[in-house]
């Protein structure tokens, strides 16, 4: 079976062994000087919006987040591939330039549509901008209330998860809330953090627990995504759009060793605190990095491969992708063959391309052309830049202790793991992952346990402060 977009590649059959195994990295070769004009569009791409939206724009802005993914995941990737970098299957069924060209172009045209639709948000909000909006004030006592049953319950499973003294096979049916629970302290402090402001010793337990999270060799997202949260919330009530010199220096540390974070965990989870060190310091040579690390960066490859591979596959799922996330809280012991997350990785995978067994993912934007063909390439992407630059003007044009503007800082944080996973990661990372503030969130829908409040409109210049009592 041949694909139209890979003339020259003949696509694999599930039992087939990978074809060319030499010949084809020295194709890929020859044909990279054809990537250029993608780059080059690509950038022109990317200037653009930010010329037509910076004037919208802020650190905790959807599009701020999501030209971050687009840039990292895309254009990097890209300009690595145009320098020399190997594709992902190098010596095997290899990414061909047509594939990347092809996910280039894609790409590019979900950074318009989501850039177009978050425009469109903010000329409807401008147009309703002169109207007061009502919104719930945030209670500090159901903070200070789930943040004191939270941490402590929350400490202790995430010592017993560390010190292994608890069965999490899918044997154990509640392996998967221990886990979870295991998640509730930096949940439990962003939320006292947002009711109460940077404490000292609000501040000194923040540092302790993401240490903790730092160097456990595992689940590195818990340690970003916070520091997502606290960076924009501390710019949200200093009154700044944009990252200071300070927490830029410090992103840019964060980010050189977080590839090497899990091994540094591991070293000093066995005491071998010489090694630690060393990977520590390597971090910052700007070395090679391990193979493991390069492959877990090859997002564009496994985005291009994907399109290629659903195509193969032949069917589009409709949007059943997503079904999943009602399944979720069963746990699989009790339910062996409930429908997972990642089913449909399984069903398009190939043995040459083996993306379910290697733990692989399509974006968002694969998941998108897997439920709905070239139709989904732009209906997503719409829907998310519409739907989440709505909501964080609606949170943040107002007061500070707002429930609307501390439920979006957490959907924020995890906007950048959405973009990369799939979209039923926002639920994922927010109201399980993150269940304090699904607490919080239930217990102000409580009548009579917080109060609503007529805030003035966007066009006041006092927007965002509160109304004096009188």
């Amino acid at each position: 079976m041949a694909i139209a977009s890979l003339p020259q590649i003949p696509l694999l059959h599930r039992s087939s062994a990978p074809i060319c195994t030499f010949a084809l990295p020295l194709t890929f070769l020859h044909s990279v000087d054809s990537l250029i004009p993608y780059f080059l569009l690509d950038l022109f791409v990317v200037a653009l919006v930010i010329i037509v939206m910076f004037r919208y724009m802020a650190f905790w802005h959807p599009l701020t987040g999501y030209l971050l993914f687009h840039l990292y995941s895309f254009s990097y990737r890209l300009f690595q591939l145009i320098l020399g970098a190997p594709p992902m299957y190098a010596f095997g069924d290899s990414i061909t330039p047509e594939e990347f060209s092809r996910a280039m172009i894609w790409a590019d045209i979900a950074l318009i549509v989501f850039a177009f639709a978050s425009w469109l948000a903010h000329r409807n909000f401008d147009a309703k901008a002169e109207r007061p909006v009502v919104r719930r004030v945030m209670n500090p006592n159901i903070a200070r209330t789930i943040g004191i049953l939270c941490l402590p319950i929350g400490a202790f499973f995430l010592y017993t998860v560390k010190a292994g003294t608890i069965n999490l096979s899918t044997d154990n049916a509640a392996a998967g809330y221990l886990q979870v629970a295991a998640m509730w302290p930096i949940g439990a402090l962003g939320l006292l953090v947002f009711a109460f402001g940077f404490r000292w010793y609000l501040v000194g337990l923040i540092a302790f627990f993401l240490g903790v999270v730092a160097l456990q060799g595992y689940h590195r997202f818990m340690l970003i995504l916070p520091l997502l949260f606290f960076a924009a919330h501390y710019l949200q009530i200093t009154r700044r759009r944009w990252l200071t010199w300070p927490i830029l220096v410090g992103a840019v540390c964060v980010m050189l060793i977080f590839p090497r974070l899990k091994y540094i965990g591991r070293a000093v989870e066995n005491g071998d605190t010489q090694d630690a060190v060393a990977l520590l310091a390597q971090s910052f040579t700007f070395g090679g990095k391990d193979k493991e690390d390069a492959a877990s960066e090859e997002f564009l490859d496994q985005f291009a491969g994907g399109l290629t591979l659903i195509d193969y596959n032949g069917r589009k799922f409709l949007g059943s992708t997503y079904v999943a996330i009602i399944t979720l809280p069963i746990p699989r012991a009790w339910w062996p063959g409930k429908p997972g997350l990642a089913d449909h990785m399984a069903e398009i995978s190939i043995s040459s391309r083996n993306y379910a067994g290697e733990g692989r993912i399509i974006t968002y934007l694969g998941e998108s052309y897997l439920n709905f063909g070239y139709v989904g390439l732009f209906l997503i992407p719409a829907l998310m830049g519409y739907l989440l630059t709505a909501y964080c003007l609606y949170s943040a044009t107002g007061p500070m202790q707002r429930l609307s503007r501390y439920v979006y800082l957490v959907f924020f944080m995890a906007l950048i793991q959405t973009f990369r996973d799939g979209v039923l990661s926002i639920f994922v990372f927010t109201y399980v992952h993150n269940m304090p503030m699904l607490f919080a969130v239930i217990c102000h829908m409580i009548p009579g346990f917080a109060k609503k409040s007529l805030d003035r409109p966007a066009a006041d210049p006092l927007a965002g402060e509160e109304e004096e009592d009188g």
